[in-house]
């Protein structure tokens, strides 16, 4: 699919074929999001927010009732955490109010949404994942960040 999409310009199958391409990437990390085929549909009537606390440019994969991918441009000033910092009892990424972090708004219909967030470059990590159920009368942020493991930058 990937060498379909680069090696077409255009058209309704090359679109398709992206967006399949989008769906089976996810599945790797998340092998529910795998089960249909995704629609052609586009767009919906929930806003998500995906924000970046990482240092790293990340793409972010989504499928569900629609599938897509953007890139968001790493955080200035933000740094990895440690593994330890992220299973302490009130961690939350994406909570500096003096920061102004990478992010880009989404509109999603109603159902499961499963992402995949991507670091980009040498050193930035594995990808992360979450499922969410979207309900309307909810507003969703979606916070990507990046771990460093001891003796690691991250």
């Amino acid at each position: 699919m990937q060498s379909y999409v680069s090696d077409t310009r255009s058209g309704g199958k090359r679109d398709r074929a992206k967006k399949i391409a989008i769906a089976a990437e996810v599945a790797q990390t998340l092998p529910a999001a795998g089960k249909k085929l995704p629609t052609t549909a586009s767009g919906g009537s929930i806003s998500v927010t995906v924000k970046n606390d990482s240092p790293h440019d990340i793409t972010v994969l989504y499928t569900g009732p629609v599938t897509g991918s953007f890139t968001l441009k790493g955080c200035g000033g933000c740094t990895a955490y440690s593994l330890t910092q992220t299973i302490t009892p009130g961690f939350k990424p994406c909570s500096d109010s003096g920061r102004n972090y990478p992010q880009r708004t989404i509109q999603l219909p109603t159902g499961t949404t499963y992402f995949v967030h991507q670091p980009q470059g040498t050193g930035a990590g594995s990808p992360a994942s979450d499922t969410a159920k979207i309900r309307s009368g909810y507003v969703y942020t979606e916070c990507a960040y990046t771990t460093r493991t001891f003796g690691s930058g991250t």
